[in-house]
């Protein structure tokens, strides 16, 4: 009669693993329903902000900054959306009202374009992301004359069958491109934690897999771009 109980437990368990395995990689559905519950605080913090404040933008790795610092003496409204890839941030910044125009934007995009299964090299691919990024760019300036646009992160070595590493440089030229042709401003605010070219992050510069270990480093690296007097 044990082995019932054991074997439930054991689905349980199992279960458990599912679900966690879920949160730690989210669909696009699911980034979706996590951007309705995380939507309605980022438009009550853009309703309240002040004059002079920044917006951050993107995913995670916006989203993980902390709105407790201040850049260029301002204030941060927190727009990050962790799971986001590019299509999906583009889609989501639109439902955004902006009633007091940020001094500057800056956003990060990309680190959830990077997935293998999406063959994030080929033209098509590529392609999808540079329109989405462009429908980010051009949203964030209707808002702010100065909208920066951050470098691809690299990665961890332990997710390289997941992600492609070779994708974290190419999407960064990319965008570097795309601001010279929009006018934003690229920004690579992780150039010291690079392992070279390789996509790879030097060892004990990420947290984990894919985040950062000091967002507030990352910030002050991107002061030049975000608080020069000039637009």
């Amino acid at each position: 009669m044990r082995a019932l109980p054991l074997a439930l437990a054991g689905l349980a368990i199992l279960g458990l693993g599912f679900a966690i395995g879920w949160i730690e990689k989210p669909s696009r559905l699911n980034t979706r329903l996590y951007a309705t519950d995380r939507l309605p605080s980022i438009q009550a913090h853009l309703d309240d902000a002040p004059d002079g404040y920044i917006l951050l933008a993107g995913d995670s790795q916006a989203e993980l900054q902390s709105p407790a610092q201040r850049v260029c003496g301002a204030e941060i409204v927190n727009g990050g959306v962790s799971g986001a890839s590019a299509s999906v941030y583009a889609d989501l910044v639109a439902t955004l009202s902006v009633k007091t125009r940020p001094r500057a934007v800056v956003a990060f995009i990309g680190t959830n374009d990077l997935q293998r299964k999406k063959e994030p090299l080929s033209d098509k691919t590529a392609r999808r992301f540079d329109e989405a990024v462009e429908r980010i760019v051009k949203r964030l300036q209707a808002h702010s004359d100065r909208v920066v646009v951050a470098a691809v992160p690299p990665i961890s070595r332990s997710v390289e069958k997941r992600l492609e590493p070779a994708a974290v440089a190419a999407y960064s030229a990319r965008i570097e491109v795309l601001c010279r042709r929009l006018a934003c401003r690229y920004a690579d605010p992780f150039a010291d934690l690079r392992d070279g070219d390789t996509g790879f992050a030097r060892p004990g510069a990420l947290r984990d897999d894919l985040h950062i270990a000091n967002y507030r480093r990352v910030m002050r690296a991107l002061e030049p771009a975000l608080c020069a007097a000039s637009p």
